[in-house]
């Protein structure tokens, strides 16, 4: 899917994985690339183009939008237990549009990258990729071609 150029720069783009109980201590998490070519994960509460707010959601500074080539969403269980999965991704844009991936699959104990998006002559395009990656959060981040992060543990970036 692809969002208008309206979209893709005005206030904030959020993403969420909302999901019962039952499924477990899921989180999300994002890598992004930057135009200078930095590559991270979104962190709690940044300043940063992309990051993570209290709710546990991916939020996008929109105006920061130029300098984002690339991002990946992906979810996990900080526990690392089998998660049983269930429930629904939703990217929302600052205009109230939505775009709902569902999060019905099996049970599993590994990395689900759920979404990519790039940046194509100032357009987001969406793409839905659920894919299942055994290993960690730096495992899935390497695998979509975010080499370039350095890593403290294979969940931690040094930054």
């Amino acid at each position: 899917m692809t969002l208008t150029r309206l979209q893709s720069a005005i206030g904030a783009l959020t993403i969420e994985a909302l999901h019962s109980d039952a499924v477990g201590d899921l989180r999300i998490g994002c890598a992004y690339q930057l135009r200078s070519g930095r590559s991270t994960l979104a962190r709690p509460n940044s300043t940063a183009a992309v990051a993570l707010d209290p709710h546990g959601r991916v939020v996008i500074d929109l105006r920061q939008s130029r300098d984002i080539v690339r991002l990946l969403v992906f979810g996990f269980s900080p526990s690392r237990v089998e998660l049983r999965w269930g429930g629904t991704l939703v990217v929302t844009t600052f205009g109230g549009a939505k775009v709902e991936l569902p999060l019905e699959r099996a049970a599993s104990s590994g990395v689900v990258v759920f979404l990519s998006l790039y940046n194509v002559r100032g357009e987001f395009v969406l793409r839905a990729e659920m894919d299942d990656v055994s290993g960690s959060v730096r495992d899935a981040c390497r695998a979509f071609g975010y080499e370039r992060i350095t890593w403290l543990d294979d969940r931690t970036p040094v930054d």
